[in-house]
């Protein structure tokens, strides 16, 4: 087949899987397995990759059709600007998590915080610890993530990103890591960690069911995570110091509960632009 007859056909078979955006994926994968600039492919609609590469698309295309992530295909993914390596065993980056970081970086900078100490906690890629990383290159942070698979991601990013000098992996279950570190010990605290409820998971799209589970349950009512960080984490941050935590779309108001309950009763749900809970943090 010739690059425009690939084109067309796996744009239809996208199409036809319920793909939202198959135009723009097929040229991602067309970047990726033929080295296609945006213009290349108009350059070269009539020319034909050889057998190999054409085979080495086609299947990543029934992948796709299959609902596995494009960005496993594609083994990388860009967050606020920055590059991250993602396979199996580790979350994709989204840009819902924007809302969380941002948010975050507003007060870190409205604070005029020189050297802040951070801790992301549930780090997965290092998407959060790495960006911050990159920002505030003074600051002390350290990535603290669990799963093995992950973890070497999170490791591999912090190197890709040149954010060695500032970001410090750290292995371990959160519930058990508090007992390393001081009380006071930070003036930020930030996390996307598991928020779905269990009973969900089964439910949720056919991309997400290819990422880790361990990513995602957020045990029963989906507060798990934000019980342990509120339980054994807040006693480490600096009075006067940043929370800043991810939520599911219906969630701010119970995780700002929790925070309530455990003294900090100034919090502020943030929406994102389609106006559901993305983010919760404090506002003293």
């Amino acid at each position: 087949m010739t690059y425009l007859e690939l084109y067309n056909s796996a744009v239809g078979s996208l199409e036809n899987s319920g793909c939202d955006s198959p135009e723009y994926e097929i040229r991602e994968l067309l970047s990726y397995f033929f080295g296609f600039s945006r213009y290349d492919l108009s350059l070269k609609r009539n020319d034909s990759p050889d057998e190999k590469s054409e085979n080495a698309f086609l299947d990543s295309v029934q992948k796709r059709c299959n609902g596995y992530p494009l960005q496993y295909i594609l083994k990388s993914w860009t967050f606020m600007d920055c590059e991250f390596h993602v396979g199996e065993g580790v979350l994709i980056p989204r840009d819902d998590t924007e809302v969380c970081v941002r948010e975050c970086i507003k007060l870190i900078d409205k604070k005029h915080m020189q050297s802040p100490r951070i801790i992301d906690l549930c780090s997965g890629s290092g998407a959060i610890a790495v960006t911050l990383g990159r920002r505030y290159p003074e600051a002390e942070i350290f990535a603290a993530e669990l799963s093995e698979k992950a973890y070497a991601y999170l490791e591999e990013n912090i190197r890709l990103n040149h954010t060695e000098k500032n970001v410090k992996p750290v292995k371990g279950d959160i519930s058990v890591l508090y007992k390393n570190f001081g009380d006071g010990y930070f003036d930020v605290i930030i996390s996307n960690p598991p928020y779905i409820t269990t009973d969900e998971i089964p439910s949720l799209q056919k991309e997400v069911q290819f990422e880790p589970k361990l990513a995602l349950d957020g045990g029963k009512d989906g507060l798990d995570f934000y019980r342990i960080i509120c339980e054994k984490w807040l006693a480490k941050l600096k009075k006067g110091g940043i929370i800043s935590l991810e939520t599911g779309e219906d969630q701010g108001k119970a995780v700002s509960s929790l925070l309530i309950s455990h003294g900090f009763p100034n919090v502020t749900i943030v929406k994102d632009i389609s106006g559901l809970d993305r983010a919760v943090v404090n506002n003293e």
